[in-house]
């Protein structure tokens, strides 16, 4: 009989307040898991803004020396987050954007060049580095960033307009392993109004 009350009178968890734990570290974890991949996916946001400012003080210094914008980042100042530019596909660096102009646009890139500075029609975009998903953007991929209301209003997507008054520079990148095409890809675009804009979240 002293026994049996010693059993009974034993301290330690039941069954079903085992269960009951489990049940809401459960809860806890679904609520927590995908709130945290969404903070990780906006600090990722902070290189796009960084980088597409940079561009804007680029393109200032270059208008206010020779009167005119261009597509010339490497020659306007800008330097590649990976050193890496245009169709080319780096081999290091951290960047998860493609940064710039999907193409070089000559003519205000000749405006530069008559009055005096250089402007080659290269080094118009960086591309990404770091692969979300086994996926990184291109610098081809800046074209599918949708800037209406931005520049002069006739452009449509990221690039200098062809009497180099006007720009916009545009930032894509997988940011989110569930948001990896150019469609839902994160989105951002600066003018030269320093207005900077996010076209598409990403996550």
């Amino acid at each position: 009989m002293k026994f049996t009350n010693e059993l009974r009178n034993s301290k330690g968890f039941t069954l079903v307040e085992l269960m009951v734990v489990v049940a809401i570290i459960g809860i806890l974890s679904a609520v927590a898991i995908p709130n945290f991949k969404k903070y990780q996916a906006k600090t990722k946001t902070s290189e796009a803004k960084l980088q597409l400012a940079s561009i804007y003080s680029a393109m200032t210094a270059i208008q206010t020396d020779y009167d005119s914008f261009g597509t010339c980042l490497g020659d306007a100042g800008y330097v590649s987050p990976n050193g890496t530019w245009d169709s080319s596909t780096p081999t290091s660096g951290s960047n998860y954007y493609s940064i710039g102009f999907s193409a070089a646009n000559s003519t205000p890139n000749q405006i530069v060049r008559d009055n005096g500075g250089t402007c080659q029609n290269i080094e118009f975009g960086a591309p990404a580095f770091r692969k979300v998903g086994g996926q990184r953007t291109t610098v081809a991929n800046i074209s599918t960033i949708a800037i209406s209301n931005m520049g002069d209003g006739s452009q449509t997507a990221p690039g200098v307009d062809a009497q180099g008054g006007y720009f916009v520079a545009g930032a894509i990148g997988y940011i989110d392993s569930d948001f990896i095409t150019t469609a839902n890809a994160s989105k951002w675009a600066i003018d030269q109004d320093k207005v900077l804009r996010e076209i598409n979240k990403g996550y």
